[in-house]
C-alpha cells in the first residue's frame, strides 16, 4: 500500500472535489435542453387544456322569442255586415260586437256601410292602406240587385288585399225568405272568385235559417246574424288558431 505524503492527499482530495463539481456541472448542462423542451410543450398543453374545457357541442342560441299575434280584422260590407234593418236600424250588438264577444282576442274595424256595394266602394278601397291581418269582403246583395258589375269589383278589391300582404275574407250572400234578384248569380261569384284568388270563404248561404229569424224580408235578425257571424269565426280559427283565445 503506497501513502502520499499529507499535502498530496489533500491535493487530491480538491482535485476529486474539482471533478465532481465539473461532473455535475455537465450533468446539469445536459438536462437543461430536456427541460426547456417540457416548458415548450406546456404552452400548447395549457393551450388544449383550455379548449378541452369548452363544451363537447356548440351551445345553441337562444330560441327567438314567439310570433305576436296579429288578431286583427277588417269588415267591408253592406248593411247585413253592419247589422242594420228595415229605416236605418241596427243591433245593439252588431256583426262586428258579436266578433269580438266569440273571439275577444280580435280588434275589428268596421268600414261597413248599409246600401254600399262592391262596385261603389272598389275605387276608393283599392287606394287604401289596409293594417289588419284579416279583411272580410261582404258585398253582392245589393251589387245583383242594381245589376253593377260585382265579379270584377270584388277581384279588384281582393286583390288590393293580397297585393298589402292582407288576407282576404270573402263571404258568400246570405239567404231571404223571397227571391231576391241577382242573389244567386252574385253568391257563384263569391264563391268562384275565392276559389281562384285563394280567399278565404266563408259560406253565407250554407248558413240555415228561419223566416221567423228575419228582421225584415232582406236582413237577417240577430239569431240568424249571429250564426252568420259564427261562418267568419270558424275561417277565422283555421287560419289563426292562435287568435281562438
Amino acid at each position: 500500500m503506497v501513502f502520499l505524503p499529507a499535502r498530496h492527499r489533500a491535493a487530491c482530495v480538491r482535485l476529486s472535489d474539482i471533478a465532481l463539481t465539473l461532473i455535475a456541472i455537465l450533468a446539469i448542462g445536459a438536462l437543461v435542453p430536456a427541460c426547456g423542451d417540457s416548458r415548450g410543450s406546456i404552452g400548447p398543453a395549457s393551450s388544449s387544456s383550455k379548449s378541452s374545457s369548452a363544451p363537447a357541442h356548440p351551445v345553441a342560441p337562444d330560441d327567438p322569442p314567439p310570433t305576436a299575434r296579429d288578431c286583427t280584422v277588417t269588415f267591408e260590407g253592406d248593411s247585413i255586415l253592419h247589422g242594420s234593418y228595415a229605416s236605418n236600424q241596427r243591433f245593439d250588438e252588431p256583426p262586428a260586437a258579436m266578433l269580438t264577444r266569440l273571439r275577444p282576442a280580435y280588434t275589428v274595424i268596421d268600414n261597413s256601410v248599409p246600401g254600399s256595394t262592391a262596385a261603389q266602394r272598389a275605387p276608393v278601397f283599392a287606394g287604401a292602406p289596409l293594417t289588419t291581418h284579416f279583411v272580410v269582403l261582404q258585398h253582392g246583395i245589393n251589387d245583383g240587385q242594381f245589376g253593377q258589375p260585382y265579379e270584377s269589383a270584388l277581384r279588384r278589391m281582393v286583390a288590393h288585399v293580397q297585393a298589402q300582404g292582407r288576407t282576404p275574407v270573402i263571404t258568400g250572400l246570405s239567404r231571404q225568405p223571397i227571391t231576391v234578384t241577382g242573389r244567386d248569380a252574385a253568391d257563384d261569384i263569391a264563391r268562384r272568385v275565392a276559389a281562384e284568388t285563394g280567399a278565404l270563404f266563408a259560406d253565407w248561404g250554407a248558413v240555415s235559417f228561419k223566416p221567423a229569424e228575419m228582421a225584415d224580408v232582406l236582413h237577417p235578425a240577430p239569431a240568424y246574424s249571429e250564426r252568420l257571424v259564427w261562418r267568419i269565426v270558424s275561417v277565422l280559427d283555421r287560419a289563426a288558431p292562435e287568435c281562438r283565445y
